[in-house]
């Protein structure tokens, strides 16, 4: 009776044995956990996530302009950005931090402001001091057309990640109604350009990313007109048209893309001391049988002239010199040659590059004196020494 007893303990504890021993792996192993359920629907994860796989370009990333498009006022406090000391940017006078929600920019070229209910902060009736030139510390007016308190914050589609416009059924972001839509970020992070990564952050299969190096997404923001011809006003290209620019390039034409010269996680404005590198190439890696010893030893770079700063965004530098280098690359060296349509609104319409008075009159004068501070040349004879000019010993 005693030994029929114990056939159900001994059982017990085999099972408990068998248990003990199968549940973990040499013996002394813990129990790994099962992994995190892969997500049915899309989110953003955010760029910090992304950080924990992708250190070395989330440090040069968050080292660019591209996250700092658009940055939010907390507890009234000036937002940190790269390269500026706290108390840099000047706001319009009488303002404080704590009457501005949102700061526009402020990393590379100028500063603007939306006011406490999300509208742009503009220069009708006020002080001209609604935009913050970072290069000369100027204050200027912007958006004259508008009073103060009128003009909606509608840009979120190029400086937000994750933009839904009122229009298409977003709020408006913080309750603000001058906002015109809501964003999962102020700036431009990772996912803007990869795609909601919630997904890829589980599987981290390169499939659930979106790894788009096509010229064509740079050009959903570096762009202005609908129909891709580079806008103009002023005297000088607007800024941001870089795709435009580079659509009439030969380098459009020979299939070399932004990504075969930039990195677009990297500075390119503070190339020098961000980490990463957003120039990745020299002219003469790809340029390399070019003559370019013929100028009388003045040592120009090659950008100096192909790339010359006809675009301007904040300030101009002279009277043929913006600030932003263009992206057009070609030379027309015809003495009549025009960069501009008559109307002065569209930029190299006739795709045959840059003219020459916005390549050699940011060193030279012209025959009214404008210009650089170099010797005075007509078109004619800019012409003359234009022509065939790599080619010439």
């Amino acid at each position: 009776m005693k030994i029929k007893n114990l056939f159900p303990i001994m059982g017990l504890v085999f099972i408990a044995s068998s248990l003990s021993l199968t549940s973990c792996s040499n013996n002394d192993d813990p129990i790994t956990p099962d992994p995190d359920p892969v997500p049915t629907e899309l989110a953003f994860a955010g760029s910090e996530t992304c950080a924990t796989c992708h250190q070395d370009k989330y440090d040069m990333f968050i080292e660019s302009g591209h996250p700092y498009k658009l940055n939010k006022v907390v507890d009234g406090n000036e937002p940190e950005i790269p390269w500026h000391d706290l108390g840099y940017i000047q706001l319009p006078q009488g303002k404080t931090w704590a009457d501005v929600t949102y700061m526009i920019g402020g990393y590379g070229w100028k500063a603007r402001w939306l006011d406490s209910n999300g509208y742009i902060m503009t220069d009708n009736n006020s002080n001209d001091d609604t935009q913050f030139n970072m290069a000369d510390g100027t204050q200027v007016g912007y958006s004259t057309s508008h009073a103060m308190g009128t003009k909606p914050y509608d840009c979120g589609k190029c400086h937000t990640t994750g933009w839904k416009s009122t229009d298409d059924g977003g709020a408006h972001q913080d309750g603000l109604e001058g906002i015109a839509g809501e964003f999962f970020a102020g700036g431009v992070h990772c996912e803007e350009c990869h795609g909601m990564g919630n997904i890829h952050t589980v599987t981290t299969e390169e499939s659930d990313i979106h790894v788009d190096k096509t010229s064509e997404l740079c050009g959903r923001c570096h762009t202005r007109n609908a129909d891709r011809s580079i806008a103009a006003s002023g005297g000088f290209i607007k800024h941001h048209e870089q795709y435009d620019e580079w659509l009439t390039s030969s380098h459009n034409a020979n299939n070399v893309g932004c990504i075969d010269c930039h990195d677009p996680h990297a500075s390119v404005k503070y190339d020098d001391k961000a980490l990463g590198q957003g120039v990745t190439k020299a002219c003469t890696d790809c340029h390399s049988t070019f003559n370019a010893d013929n100028h009388g030893g003045a040592q120009l770079e090659c950008i100096t002239c192909h790339m010359p700063k006809a675009s301007k965004s904040a300030i101009k530098t002279g009277d043929y010199k913006g600030d932003i280098k263009t992206h057009i690359f070609n030379i027309n060296a015809a003495a009549d040659g025009k960069l501009f349509n008559a109307e002065g609104t569209v930029a190299n319409p006739e795709g045959l590059g840059m003219s020459l008075d916005y390549v050699c009159y940011q060193c030279h004068k012209d025959v009214n004196g404008l210009g650089g501070s170099q010797s005075t040349k007509t078109m004619e004879q800019l012409s003359a020494k234009a022509t065939n000019f790599h080619g010439t010993k």
